[in-house]
């Protein structure tokens, strides 16, 4: 019989297909399981999946009506090494770590991937039973633990030592922000030995205003061309409030990564990570708060009382030197997002 009729003969007038993923039983669905299939009551509690693979992240097991995640939305991005290992041991398919925003994983040295390299999926992985549980890619069914993805291309016009030098400085970055996202203190480029919480807090500001639109719906990030991940398509925001870091893919997480190492770092780093020529003016920190929209600017002003005494410093310095009247711009910013996003309802309401 079909899943659906045994949870109608186990429960009977029950809603039928759950939304919610069978992790845990109940007690009173374990109790009723156990009366009508003739078996003892532990026998059913064995097979709570919970209990099987204690460290599976539920989160990511997709409802079992088909639409969406079980509880929550966080991004995918797995080890397809520690995907095989835990398939060939039966035991966890997903640890805690692949909820991480990392780039890396650290235990094998590999690219984390977030979707089926051998297709165009168009749904989330699942997890399905074929001789054991398997994860695998929804619209191919192929198991993800043998899609192999070696990382982004590396510009065809670097030396091979150096796409070598700044992958070593990425995996390293990638490290300490590993250390950050478990609570620990970590070494920030450029500064030195920092608290977990600073070191969010400057990779957070750093990205949003990487990320943020100017007047020409372009972006900062598009100026830096690191060696390991030059072939990303130019970023074009569609919307006023970007992406934070822990929403990016991989391959964005290193672009955005790789220019916050660029613009931490002393010149040398700083042009290498950045794909700077040294005909062209190398990418600072002061750099970025001269370069970008006024809004941008009294954003990072604001957010920086949360960084390190020598990131601070410097934008405070920026800060003296021009002026910026802080709450007037990000009021008068906020008030112009408000009366735009008025005009777009009022516009949609015409419409429908």
């Amino acid at each position: 019989m079909s899943i659906t009729e045994l949870r109608q003969e186990l429960s009977p007038g029950s809603a039928g297909t759950k939304v919610r993923a069978d992790v845990g039983w109940k007690g009173s669905e374990a109790k009723s399981a156990a009366q009508r299939l003739r078996v003892d009551q532990n026998a059913i509690m064995r097979l709570n999946l919970k209990r099987r693979w204690p460290w599976l992240v539920t989160a990511w097991l997709p409802r079992t009506d088909g639409k969406g995640r079980a509880r929550g939305e966080l991004d995918l991005a797995w080890c397809h090494v520690c995907l095989a290992e835990g398939h060939a041991t039966g035991g966890t398919y997903l640890d805690t770590e692949a909820a991480l925003p990392l780039i890396f994983c650290h235990r094998h040295g590999t690219w984390r991937q977030d979707f089926c390299r051998r297709c165009q999926p168009h749904q989330e992985p699942r997890f399905s039973w074929r001789s054991r549980i398997e994860f695998t890619c929804t619209h191919c069914g192929v198991p993800l633990r043998t899609n192999h993805w070696s990382g982004p291309r590396p510009a065809s016009d670097c030396r091979s030592e150096e796409v070598s030098a700044a992958l070593s400085l990425l995996f390293a970055f990638d490290g300490e922000l590993r250390k950050a996202l478990l609570g620990r203190s970590a070494s920030l480029t450029g500064v030195g030995q920092v608290s977990a919480r600073q070191f969010l807090a400057v990779l957070d500001g750093l990205t949003r205003a990487f990320l943020a639109p100017d007047i020409n719906r372009t972006s900062r990030i598009n100026l830096f061309n690191s060696p390991l991940v030059p072939n990303l398509p130019n970023h074009e925001p569609q919307t006023w409030e970007e992406q934070p870091f822990h929403e990016l893919s991989p391959a964005y997480r290193a672009h955005v990564s790789c220019a916050v190492i660029a613009l931490l770092s002393d010149e040398p780093v700083s042009r290498l990570m950045s794909g700077v020529r040294l005909a062209y003016e190398r990418h600072s920190l002061e750099w970025l708060l001269a370069s970008t929209p006024r809004w941008v600017q009294a954003t990072l002003v604001r957010e920086s009382t949360r960084w390190p005494a020598p990131l601070r410093g410097r934008v405070v310095a920026h800060h003296r030197r021009t002026g910026l009247d802080v709450d007037d711009i990000l009021e008068q910013f906020g008030a112009w997002l408000d009366e735009r996003e008025q005009r777009l309802r009022e516009r949609t309401s015409l419409i429908g």
